[in-house]
């Protein structure tokens, strides 16, 4: 039996030498093992069932009934050890390696999107598929369209497979629960694999051209706004990354000041170091020119802004060394 190392190696290469699947055609029954192991890969009754089942189906390899004789008693990393074995005999690549479904679904999944408050006074993508509401089946709560669909369309299909976040604990903060995707295009379809907290037991597939459609309309419409939601998008999808990048920032999050909303601000980090705040007050500006205003204060040098900063280390004292003299330090 191989080791785990061995395996991924092997894994990796078959994956960068084959990334199409051209050479081996994969089954339903391959697809059954690989959404077992991805799903259920520290649950031992899962896994034995599943390799139980995978030799109905016609698979077959040493470790794989070894695998199906194992005990639900046996330690996780003694059954692990036959998992990935299992893997390797059958040449199917273990969960990670590769992104999306082994053997082709057919599109008969239909998606569905829609952006509504949540119940934290924020915003949330929710996701349906043929009609039944995802993210709150997952981890509980959509995400916010800051984080998927703004300033980049993290939900587009390309034929390089993708990860994508689309829902997080009901509390709001992702991590604490998560719903992750796997999506890749495929010809004529879309595949979305589940990952983490899954919604249901099976990817879904859907018609690309279907799916193409409803990613570009839920992505343009922007009836669900309010002003300040508004000049955040202008704000993110126009702002010059390269340029704070240049500066050792990264745009963290834009809003309202949760105490004064008169005040606009855009949140940036600078490594693990600081968050910097600069603030553009209203004064009773509409959000495209609020927008603007706030990119002309960007364009400038950062000595030059008007902003707070704060460390997120405690060993760090002082300011950022791209501080201006005008900036003071946020207590929060």
């Amino acid at each position: 039996m191989g080791g785990v190392g061995e395996y991924r190696s092997r894994a990796r290469r078959l994956h960068d030498e084959d990334v199409g699947m051209g050479s081996r055609r994969f089954g339903a029954a391959d697809q059954a093992l690989f959404d077992v192991v991805a799903r259920r890969g520290a649950d031992n009754a899962a896994l034995i069932q599943g390799a139980c089942q995978a030799l109905i189906d016609g698979l077959d390899s040493p470790a794989l009934r070894d695998l199906a004789g194992a005990s639900v008693r046996d330690r996780p990393t003694d059954v692990h050890e036959l998992v990935v074995a299992a893997l390797a005999e059958l040449d199917i690549p273990y969960p990670g390696t590769i992104v999306g479904p082994l053997a082709r679904r057919p599109g008969v999944d239909v998606l569905r999107l829609d952006i509504g408050p949540a119940d934290d006074g924020s915003f949330q993508v929710r996701v349906h598929v043929n009609g039944a509401e995802m993210t709150s089946a997952g981890a509980g709560l959509g995400m916010d369209p800051y984080d998927i669909l703004i300033p980049t369309n993290r939900l587009v299909a390309t034929a390089v497979p993708t990860r994508s976040p689309i829902a997080r604990c009901g509390c709001g903060v992702y991590g604490c629960g998560s719903t992750d995707i796997a999506i890749v295009r495929d010809g004529d379809l879309v595949h979305w694999d589940w990952l983490l907290e899954m919604p249901m037991g099976r990817g879904v597939s859907f018609a690309a051209a279907d799916y193409d459609a409803e990613v570009d309309r839920v992505a343009r419409d922007h009836s669900w706004e309010t002003p300040a939601r508004t000049a955040g998008r202008l704000v993110l999808t126009d702002l010059d990354y390269d340029r704070l990048a240049a500066f050792g920032l990264k745009p963290s999050w834009v809003a309202n000041h949760y105490r004064y909303p008169e005040r606009f601000l855009v949140a940036l980090t600078i490594r693990d170091d600081y968050q910097v705040f600069v603030t553009t007050p209203w004064r009773g500006r509409g959000p495209e020119e609020l927008a603007r205003a706030v990119h002309a204060t960007l364009a400038a040098p950062p000595a030059k802004w008007n902003a707070t900063w704060h460390p997120t280390r405690p060993a760090l004292t002082g300011p950022p060394a791209i501080a201006g003299r005008s900036w003071r330090r946020e207590r929060i």
